[in-house]
């Protein structure tokens, strides 16, 4: 069963750069580098989140490797998503009786844990990763978050054609349901619904948008669907926004929006994250997901 989003990998032209960037921009600083992964051609370290879960940069330069491939297919980008598992073995019969393959048909046993993956065209777009961590995996440690404004990753946005097949399909691959189906978001120019995979306020955003115009439209047209932002939540996002503008990043459009619905939002363009765009948001009270707690 699944039981929360484990960690999100960036695949990246250069770790140190890209760690760098991070910090810079956004106050959240890489630790647990690594230089003895992927047979010797990785170099990877992981950025702390609050609620349960990181992101995991990787540098790979082994032309036979799934990373370097999507590296020269995409460029920099979000690559994958790693769900948590209870029961590895389980989760991967159910995708064997249902047809799926899986990449290599292999469970592997990881230094982060056993491991099994999901091609992008299998799931909703994107590789899915399945992990049950072990003795010798990185676990999870909040207190190694370096930036106290961060609340959390709020949501991962999801690119798709079709909304309702998305949702039908995650479903039936990994037993997480979506709900709060929304029609009238941004004028009408998109449908989206949200999946929770069990982290404390945190969830998927699966967008289908409806204007040729729209970021999520514009991203497919370019990628394909897949993993097209993380959206950060902040206790202030104008003291993030202060940090952002101070590193000499411009924000999209140089502002903050006011969603009548979600909250504060502004965003970072991926030719400034390394291939991510970046969603920063104070929501609302009434805002889906708000948390209460500390507020």
């Amino acid at each position: 069963m699944i039981v929360g989003v484990h960690h999100i990998g960036l695949v990246v032209e250069d770790l140190a750069a890209a760690c760098a960037t991070w910090e810079r921009l956004l106050g959240l600083k890489a630790q647990d580098y690594r230089n003895n992964q992927g047979k010797g051609f990785q170099l990877d370290a992981r950025i702390m989140l609050p609620n349960g879960c990181w992101l995991h940069l990787v540098q790979n330069w082994n032309p036979e490797s799934r990373v370097n491939q999507f590296l020269g297919k995409h460029g920099e980008s979000l690559e994958h998503l790693a769900l948590q598992t209870d029961d590895i073995e389980s989760d991967v019969h159910h995708l064997r009786k249902l047809g799926v393959p899986l990449f290599q048909d292999t469970i592997f046993n990881a230094a982060d844990g056993f491991e099994a993956f999901i091609y992008p065209e299998n799931a909703i777009g994107f590789t899915v990763e399945l992990i049950q961590p072990h003795v010798t995996s990185w676990q999870h440690d909040a207190s190694q978050v370096t930036n106290p404004n961060l609340l959390g990753l709020q949501h991962i946005g999801v690119a798709v054609r079709d909304v309702e097949f998305a949702a039908a399909r995650f479903e039936a691959l990994f037993g997480l349901k979506a709900t709060n189906l929304r029609t009238d978001q941004h004028q009408g120019s998109q449908r989206d619904f949200m999946i929770e995979p069990g982290n404390p306020y945190l969830w998927l955003h699966l967008v289908e948008p409806h204007d040729a115009g729209h970021r999520a439209a514009q991203y497919m047209a370019v990628h394909g669907e897949g993993l097209e932002h993380l959206c950060l939540e902040f206790r202030d996002i104008r003291d993030a926004v202060k940090q952002v503008r101070s590193a000499g990043v411009p924000l999209y459009e140089n502002k903050i929006y006011l969603d009548r619905d979600d909250g504060f939002e502004a965003f970072i363009y991926p030719e400034h994250m390394h291939g991510v765009t970046i969603e920063l948001i104070e929501p609302y009270a009434t805002s889906r997901g708000y948390r209460f707690a500390g507020r």
